[in-house]
């Protein structure tokens, strides 16, 4: 605890609203290593064992942060605070990155934010797929300005707000989480807060309390790749890399993303994933589960599945302007129908990954 807020206060002294960022991202890395709540972990339960319970706690989710833009969004006129909503066009590039995104997550056993979380378990394989997160980001990077660049059919996202206003566009997300969810009962015979713990609907609950205190702090939904790239970024700077190669980086708002290791640290960004980080790793040294070496030994197959898992997460995840958090959460509380999309996307390459290699041990741990 001592040095987080040792941190906040040193964050603070240059930029109050970057010790606020700080302090959330702690709190969801506590949150989600205190709870069961995961996203790999709760569709692999969902796609091998037909039990959507953890599916039920994202859900549940996906409806706080709904109700929490439309809030925010409802005194816009008494607080000014526009937040930015997020329209990803649907192109073959973005159901493409969906798709990698999924296989990767198979892979790794975990998405963007769970690597990060996972960290707190110790052992080779979360290094290898943050590192493979860090690198695959950095090349989506490269590549995406230069896929957007061939002129490849793109349809615009609908919009929920512009079709039926802001009243009928929360109806309409929820009647969608509410009916997905009753489907899931009808498929699976499980009703949600049946399952063996309520834990990942408390962890739902604490994610969704700190991520709309992200809303209100950056005015916009929270983000994981995004600051995973801006890493890899300055770290291939640092070692020689020149941004003018780059059609993104070369660019002014490129420019001004790699003026300086100021520019990396204040990023909300990369604060959240670095908070997330601490977090979770403080989290698990005080309760004395952390290991450096993890739980148990890994063989180099294991390590470069799971480094290959992290790679095809961030650099699909770039491609399709996402994870789990900014794609999905991100696109259904702005009420865009890409976040759906997405979703389906993802769990079809996730599908596709443990049809291919039936992956042993399954049981479901926190991803």
């Amino acid at each position: 605890m001592a040095p987080a807020i040792a941190i906040g206060v040193a964050l603070a002294a240059r930029q109050p609203a970057s010790a606020l960022v700080w302090g959330l991202g702690c709190g969801l890395g506590h949150g989600l290593v205190r709870s069961d709540f995961g996203f790999a972990s709760g569709y692999r339960r969902l796609l091998e064992r037909r039990d959507p319970g953890p599916f039920f706690a994202q859900l549940l989710l996906a409806a706080l942060l709904v109700i929490a833009m439309a809030l925010v969004l409802a005194v816009e006129p008494l607080t000014g605070l526009r937040p930015k909503l997020l329209a990803t066009p649907l192109s073959l590039p973005f159901l493409a990155g969906a798709f990698l995104f999924g296989i990767g997550m198979e892979r790794a056993r975990g998405c963007g934010c769970g690597t990060l979380a996972a960290a707190s378990k110790g052992g080779g394989g979360v290094v290898a797929a943050l590192i493979g997160l860090v690198v695959g980001a950095f090349l989506g990077t490269l590549h995406a300005p230069q896929l957007a660049a061939l002129g490849l059919p793109r349809l615009p996202s609908p919009s929920g707000l512009e079709l039926f206003g802001l009243a009928g566009s929360v109806a309409l997300q929820l009647a969608l989480i509410a009916l997905i969810a009753v489907l899931l009962w009808r498929w699976s015979g499980q009703l949600p807060w049946r399952g063996e713990s309520r834990g990942p609907y408390g962890g739902a609950v604490a994610v969704a309390v700190l991520a709309t205190g992200l809303l209100l702090v950056t005015a916009e939904p929270w983000r994981v790749l995004w600051g995973l790239a801006l890493s890899g970024a300055h770290t291939a700077q640092a070692l020689g890399w020149d941004p003018q190669t780059s059609l993104f980086w070369s660019s002014p708002r490129g420019q001004v993303q790699l003026a300086g290791w100021d520019a990396w640290l204040f990023n909300d960004a990369v604060l959240v994933d670095l908070g997330l980080l601490y977090g979770a790793v403080a989290t698990a040294i005080g309760q004395g589960r952390f290991r450096w070496r993890g739980e148990r030994p890994q063989a180099l197959p294991e390590l470069a599945r799971r480094g290959f898992g992290g790679l095809l997460m961030g650099y699909g995840g770039l491609l399709a302007s996402g994870c789990n958090v900014n794609a999905f959460l991100g696109g259904v509380m702005s009420f865009s129908l890409h976040g759906w999309i997405w979703l389906a996307v993802a769990l079809l390459g996730f599908a596709a990954s443990l049809r291919l290699r039936p992956a042993p041990g399954t049981a479901a741990q926190p991803d």
